[in-house]
């Protein structure tokens, strides 16, 4: 027998001194509040409610136990609440600011739909997360739980093919076509690979410059230059988009968790739905869950 389930019973039908508004005010039907009261009169060896009258009062047992009942059902109806609130405490989440926020948005209201409450915060380098926090920052490609290619993006026509880093240095004896990156993008640990590969490609470091992203974006479009970005970042504001392959440009993605979280959240489809959530803000989806 469900004992807090039949006692609630009880203190409905003694607070309402009716067992057909009991039943009402518990949603259940009037035979099984019924069947549930003789149930714990047999269970207490005891009677309850007195049946011999035309309006249902308490016997002295019942009236004796009502207080006691009403305690018990408050108790567990505080340890419900109790332990639904510590699973649903607030989540701090921290991304960067390249991601997508249709993709996050996605994210918050499957979050919201799990009772799972977030707030969104912007990624600092170097600063550590609040406690039940995802943070997501930048890593080594090769250990990254997500990562995208870098691309150039600029007016190449409809079907760009891949592009070497090395084509991108000035012609001899032509203008100096200035290379432009995001700010994000000369971020540590982010801006030494940058420059490694630009120096392997031959190409001078003050030829590099990152501007505000509206101003990189605009000098791409008109030609002027040439922006390294994701496929997503250059689609998003109408330019052609290259792949780099010699060497190959990524930006890595690792999160950083500290709990306590919420249970959905640690393991399982939810989990692995919003990480894929947040793979998309990126422009990617994720690798690896081991490198996390």
């Amino acid at each position: 027998m469900d004992l807090v389930l039949h006692l609630r019973g009880f203190v409905a039908v003694a607070e309402e001194l009716s067992v057909s508004e009991a039943a009402f005010r518990l949603g259940v039907d009037q035979p099984l509040l019924s069947r549930r009261l003789r149930t714990l009169e047999r269970e207490l060896d005891v009677e309850l409610i007195d049946r011999s009258r035309r309006r249902i009062a308490l016997t002295p047992d019942g009236a004796t136990l009502l207080p006691r009942a009403r305690h018990l059902v408050e108790q567990a109806d505080h340890l419900v609440r109790s332990v639904r609130a510590a699973d649903t405490a607030a989540v701090t989440l921290a991304v960067p600011p390249e991601c997508d926020p249709e993709a996050l948005a996605r994210l918050l209201a499957l979050l919201d739909g799990a009772d799972i409450t977030v707030e969104l915060t912007p990624a600092r380098a170097g600063e550590q997360g609040p406690d039940s926090s995802w943070t997501v920052e930048a890593c080594d490609p090769a250990s990254a739980l997500w990562a995208v290619h870098l691309g150039a993006a600029g007016e190449f026509g409809r079907e760009p093919k891949p592009l070497r880093l090395s084509t991108l240095r000035p012609r001899r004896g032509g203008p100096a076509r200035r290379l432009l990156v995001l700010p994000h993008d000369l971020v540590p640990p982010r801006d030494e690979r940058l420059y490694a590969a630009a120096d392997a490609a031959g190409l001078s470091p003050a030829l590099m410059h990152a501007p505000v992203p509206h101003v990189a974006v605009s000098e791409a479009l008109a030609g002027r230059a040439t922006l390294l970005c994701t496929a997503r970042e250059a689609r998003t504001h109408g330019l052609s988009w290259a792949p780099l392959t010699d060497p190959p440009l990524r930006r890595g993605y690792c999160l950083v968790e500290r709990g306590p979280l919420p249970s959905p959240l640690t393991r399982g489809p939810l989990r692995d739905h919003a990480l894929g959530l947040i793979g998309a803000a990126l422009g990617t989806a994720p690798m690896s869950e081991d490198a996390a």
